[in-house]
Formats: structure tokens, sequence, C-alpha cells
């Protein structure tokens, strides 16, 4: 998985910077959609991995997987969804956002 790095943001119509981290998946590996967001989140957080709440308590990981890998197409375009106070966009295209908004 190629890790990109953070992009700050300012976001107009709210009185803050957007804060984007981005993180690739690929079908077939071990670098699972699942994966992708759990490493965004931890490098946007600054935690480790196994520090952050799990998973399943915002989505199903394996619905999520499944979702993305389990067609030679994904089933959707994409899912967004709230994880550990990050804004999260899988995307089947193998990539995940993670974005939040800080005060500027």
């Amino acid at each position: 998985m190629r890790k990109m790095n953070t992009q700050v943001t300012a976001d107009e119509s709210q009185a803050g910077l957007t804060l984007s981290t981005t993180a690739e998946w690929k079908r077939g590996t071990e670098k699972t959609p699942v994966y992708a967001v759990v490493s965004a989140v931890a490098e946007a957080s600054g935690l480790d991995m196994l520090e952050l709440p799990p998973l399943y308590e915002a989505i199903n990981p394996d619905a999520l997987n499944e979702l993305f890998t389990s067609r030679s197409e994904p089933a959707v375009g994409e899912v967004s969804f709230e994880y550990a106070g990050y804004d999260v966009v899988v995307r089947g295209t193998g990539v995940v956002e993670v974005r939040t908004t800080v005060d500027a």
C-alpha cells in the first residue's frame, strides 16, 4: 500500500482547515480496504493501529472488504462512514481518504 502525504486545504464553508490523508488498497493482496482504512486513520491521528477503536464499531469490516474485492468490479463506487472521529471514504478505485476539519 502506498501512503500519500497529508494534505491541508482551506474550507471556506466552515471556519477551519480540512486535513486529508489517503492510502491505497489493492484487490488480491493483503492490502485490503479495511487495512487501508485503519492504516490511514492511524497515520492521520498519529496513533498506532492497535490504539484505534475496533473498526467493527463503525462498520462491518468483512462486508466492507466484500463490497470492493469479491468481484472483478466493485459492487459499489464508494462507501462513506465515520471512524474514530474521522470522515472516511473508501473508493472502488483503490483509494481510501480520511478527512477531519480543525479550527483555524
